[in-house]
């Protein structure tokens, strides 16, 4: 949106930041407060070299998941830390509920944004959003995965195959339950819908928060069964 537009548009409806309420400037191109951004710094290492979580100093390059149950995705990167309540909920996990569950579709600008900022991996990956359940969508009426992703792709040329991946099966929502429940809840629930979009490609599966690397894992089997050469994980959020 040009400057001016959005000038007028704050002059007519005054804005204010998705995740703490204060005021927006006017004229702002972000949904976002700037104290709430710079909130959203990266990650301090050591982290675990294959999915990312923070790990305690000294206690080696791998967390105790990726030992007893490797992922079939490479790597997993995330921006920022997602803290949930009831630790107290940081502005990130608050940006990425209103989102989710309150559906403000704006703030999909923001984060993505931020994935498109970070952006590790190379330029000739194919960006795929976790799906939904067809249920889970027509609840939410959008993908927020497909959102984010769009941003990035749109941001750093990156083409997007929004329909590569289905959700074929409906599950029990993920949060609430243990590492090893999300792994079962999961098992069989994806799959490949053109195995040639994906054949021979680099794989960077895009969704908001990286909890335990369940639904990244069963996305990134599926895919792989398909032909992809490799699977990267890429979130917004790393829960700790």
């Amino acid at each position: 949106m040009p400057y001016w537009l959005r000038v007028l548009r704050d002059c007519i409806f005054p804005a204010s930041c998705e995740a703490c309420e204060a005021p927006l400037y006017v004229g702002h191109a972000t949904s976002l407060c700037a104290a709430c951004l710079a909130s959203m710094g990266p990650l301090c290492p050591p982290l675990c070299a294959v999915c990312g979580v923070p790990l305690r100093a000294g206690a080696g390059i791998l967390c105790r998941g990726c030992v007893l149950h490797p992922p079939a995705f490479s790597t997993a990167h995330a921006t920022t830390l997602y803290r949930a309540a009831p630790a107290g909920a940081n502005a990130l996990a608050i940006a990425v509920q209103a989102l989710k569950y309150r559906r403000r579709r704006i703030v999909a600008q923001s984060l993505g944004a931020l994935l498109a900022e970070h952006y590790p991996f190379d330029r000739d990956a194919l960006l795929v959003p976790v799906p939904l359940h067809p249920h889970r969508l027509r609840e939410r009426g959008f993908n927020q995965a497909l959102l984010l992703a769009r941003v990035l792709g749109r941001r750093r040329g990156l083409a997007v195959a929004a329909r590569a991946l289905i959700r074929k099966r409906h599950t029990r929502a993920q949060p609430g339950l243990a590492a090893e429940e999300r792994r079962r809840n999961l098992r069989g629930a994806f799959a490949v819908t053109s195995p040639a979009i994906v054949r021979g490609r680099h794989i960077v599966l895009v969704d908001d928060v990286l909890t335990t690397g369940a639904t990244a894992d069963a996305c990134a089997r599926s895919l792989l069964a398909a032909g992809a050469t490799r699977v990267d994980a890429y979130t917004v959020g790393r829960a700790p």
